[in-house]
């Protein structure tokens, strides 16, 4: 079975042109719109503004979060922390596991910001995730690759970032 979920929901912007997300094998990174800086370019990878360690720390603990929650079918938990299109993806695929019991041990866990981008007052990072994890007691532990998609609102100042999709990397 699949370790954690495959999907890959992306949240629409109000013009019809798609998101661009960052991902392994990706030729281009999508640039972050010169509005941001007051119209001149910047050179910098990140957003005025976004901090990395805080940032990849509570990423790090939303994902041991996530997965145990997944684990125990905590949906409230799970609501908590994603886009409704991604709670309503993660609760078909824990109906479909129907009462098999889950237990995934996250042996270590490494972040990675692979882009932050601004879309108007929405903020949408990419984080790949890496690390060893073990799917059953005594099993051994295997290396895992994911890149997670979240979003952050930035209209309101309490505004927390949710998952909007997994990619699983191969």
């Amino acid at each position: 079975g699949a370790v954690f979920f495959i999907i890959r929901i992306l949240r629409k912007k109000p013009v019809n042109e798609p998101m661009q997300y960052a991902a392994l094998g990706a030729e281009t990174t999508p640039s972050l719109p010169a509005r941001m800086f007051g119209g001149v370019a910047r050179p910098a990878p990140y957003p005025v503004g976004f901090e990395i360690d805080p940032f990849l720390r509570n990423a790090k603990a939303g994902f041991i979060r996530l997965q145990a929650a997944n684990d125990n079918k905590e949906l409230d938990t799970i609501r908590d922390y994603t886009t409704p299109e991604t709670f309503d993806e993660l609760s078909k695929q824990i109906a479909t596991r129907g009462n098999d019991p889950q237990k995934i041990d996250i042996i270590t866990l490494d972040a990675e910001v692979l882009d932050v981008v601004i879309e108007d007052y929405l903020a949408i990072a990419s984080v790949r995730f890496s690390g060893l994890i073990r799917e059953a007691t005594g099993a051994p532990a295997r290396p895992f690759y994911e890149i997670w998609n979240v979003q952050k609102y930035l209209g309101e100042p309490d505004s927390v970032w949710l998952l909007a999709g997994i990619q699983q990397v191969r």
